[in-house]
């Protein structure tokens, strides 16, 4: 079935730039793609799963993959004391009044995660961080909004290396991308303030809140609900819901990343999934060799850095790889509906109004290189 846009739709005056250049593809309007493309063919053919896996070993192994993902690591190493202190800064936010506790609960999960010979090295870290958001409300506040900004160079190194993977340049404007990635970069830190709260969730960090707001409203049978019964059965619900956030915000950095509008947040696909567990999976096992094999060796402790390190290519490339396939997937379910994806994929990008730049720009270079040639 082929694609045909529908007579009471407007065309869409959004275009699509290819990254190696060549020519801009007009794009279908989003609602009428979700309807005929996203909708129609929903489900693939069995035989479109091998033509997807070759298209991802091709992505891996001659499109410098693993260079994307260890480029993304060095934006990690770069915003990640940033990331912790508007992190430290927000659960501050939230229990003002129980600092020494929380202080307790990072030093609990040093000692209980953290390799004994690189315990010393993350209690200087946190102790730095603890020291900045020593101050008035106003200006954690601040401090917190400025710490996400340089946090966010993350975010945008990804939109990059996600348009990539759609094979597009980006076409929204330097301001909106700015903005944009700044307020992904805050719900994304709120979300892993609350995957901390599951985490750490336990009768004396809960009665405090409690009491709080339970006792101006007169709602003690609550608390002792909560206290009594909910949290011993909470130790075992904290990890699902714990891996549902996660997903959650895999799908929000997936859906805003990109330059792509399917028309819906998706909040669950074949790559965020595939990337959550296969995150998930590389954890597991760089927490096991640093707790049982991180000093064994010529290397030593410094052993236990390098795999850490390679542990955080690997899953920063393997969060490309997740987009990647949600983005083969697009292009297969287009080929389905008889539109000419082989080599462009045609998801209706949010804005193109950075191509009129990108083509002036591109062409005066053409045109310099011309006037070189005529010399």
């Amino acid at each position: 079935m082929s694609v045909e846009k529908p007579q009471n739709e407007r065309p869409s005056d959004e275009r699509i730039v290819p990254t190696l250049g060549g020519q801009v593809t007009p794009a279908l309007p989003s609602e009428a793609y979700h309807e005929e493309v996203v909708r129609e063919h929903r489900w693939l053919e069995p035989s479109t799963w091998k033509v997807i896996a070759k298209r991802l070993y091709f992505e891996v192994f001659f499109n410098a993959l693993l260079d994307k993902g260890a480029t993304l690591s060095f934006f990690t190493l770069l915003t990640g004391l940033p990331t912790l202190l508007a992190f430290y800064a927000i659960i501050t936010l939230f229990l003002d009044q129980n600092r020494n506790q929380v202080t307790e609960l990072t030093d609990e999960f040093i000692d209980k995660n953290i390799p004994t010979n690189f315990q010393d090295n993350a209690q200087s870290i946190v102790s730095t961080v603890i020291g900045s958001t020593e101050q008035s409300i106003v200006m954690l506040v601040i401090s917190v909004l400025l710490a996400l900004f340089s946090s966010s160079a993350y975010l945008r190194a990804f939109s990059r290396m996600s348009n990539e993977m759609y094979g597009r340049r980006e076409g929204r404007g330097l301001i909106r991308t700015w903005a944009t990635m700044w307020g992904v970069t805050l719900v994304l830190v709120i979300g892993l303030v609350f995957i901390a709260g599951a985490y750490f969730l336990r009768e004396d960090i809960a009665r405090p809140l409690l009491d709080k707001v339970a006792e101006p409203l007169r709602l003690q049978g609550f608390t002792t609900f909560v206290l009594e019964h909910f949290l011993p059965v909470w130790q075992y619900l904290r990890w699902p819901v714990i891996f549902f956030v996660s997903a959650i915000l895999i799908a929000i950095l997936y859906h805003v990343a990109p330059n792509v509008r399917f028309g819906r947040v998706r909040w669950l696909t074949v790559g965020s999934t595939f990337a959550l567990i296969s995150i998930t999976i590389v954890g597991l096992l760089l927490r096991a060799y640093l707790n049982n094999f991180g000093y064994i060796g010529i290397y030593g402790a410094l052993g236990g850095i390098i795999v850490g390190l390679l542990g955080l290519v690997l899953s920063n490339s393997l969060l490309l790889l997740g987009v990647k396939l949600d983005a083969e997937i697009a292009r297969t379910r287009e080929l389905q509906a008889g539109m000419e994806s082989e080599r462009i994929i045609q998801v209706p990008p949010r804005s193109s109004a950075a191509v009129d730049g990108f083509n002036r720009v591109s062409d005066s270079l053409t045109e310099d290189a011309r006037r070189i040639q005529k010399r």
